[in-house]
């Protein structure tokens, strides 16, 4: 059976400078590691992420994470979902429709269990899912990595296609694309080898490090 290609992401809370127009510019994306990301200008850096890893005919799943307010609405409804149904259409990909979690735009500790638990509620079983932590507050990207934890451990036949994070230069308006897949790997290693009690954790990692280190992820 194949798996359901479920795409997480955040919407960001970029508003209007004193003209009036919308800072959420278009931005090149330039990939680093990982050349299924090249894409063309995007707002999101998930759209790179859809157009990469979903083919033709491929059932997804694409859900935003969206905070309370006026410009999170704003980017969503004139950005995001006109950009996610192009790449749909043109991509010939099979999507119901884009699933939001509302949540409050603050950082304290309920707004974040919220998350997660609203982010565990929609995962399920036999999926492959993929991941943007560019936008949102400091600890969203915690949150959703605590979220991809658990849908890999507790759901059946779940694994993590890739996870990126888009980097801005505002210098010259251009932005670096990185997979960030192989954190979130290394995070449930040093978890195995810590309940292996072997007799030199560090060792074990640092070797696991250096033969990671010489793979590609083209």
């Amino acid at each position: 059976m194949e798996k359901t290609k479920t795409f997480i992401t955040v919407i960001p809370f970029q508003g209007q400078d004193e003209q009036g127009n919308d800072m959420l510019k278009p931005v090149l994306y330039s990939p680093a590691g990982n050349t299924r990301l090249a894409y063309g200008e995007t707002r999101f850096p998930i759209i790179p992420v859809i157009n990469g890893y979903a083919k033709k005919d491929d059932k997804i799943r694409v859900i935003a994470i969206l905070s309370d307010g006026a410009n999170f609405m704003h980017n969503f409804e004139t950005y995001f979902k006109p950009e996610v149904e192009a790449l749909v259409k043109n991509n010939e990909l099979k999507l119901d429709e884009i699933e939001v979690i509302q949540v409050s735009d603050k950082e304290d500790i309920d707004t974040q269990l919220k998350l997660f638990s609203d982010l565990i509620d929609k995962v399920e079983n036999n999926e492959e899912i993929f991941a943007c932590i560019t936008y949102g507050t400091k600890p969203t990207p915690i949150v959703i990595n605590m979220a991809l934890n658990y849908a890999y451990r507790i759901k059946e036949d779940v694994n993590i296609g890739c996870i990126v994070y888009g980097r801005y230069l505002h210098t010259d308006s251009t932005g670096t694309l990185y997979d960030t897949t192989a954190l979130f790997y290394l995070e449930s290693v040093v978890n195995k080898v810590a309940d292996m009690n072997v007799k030199d954790p560090e060792k074990a990692i640092r070797a696991m490090l250096d033969f990671k280190g010489g793979e590609g992820n083209d």
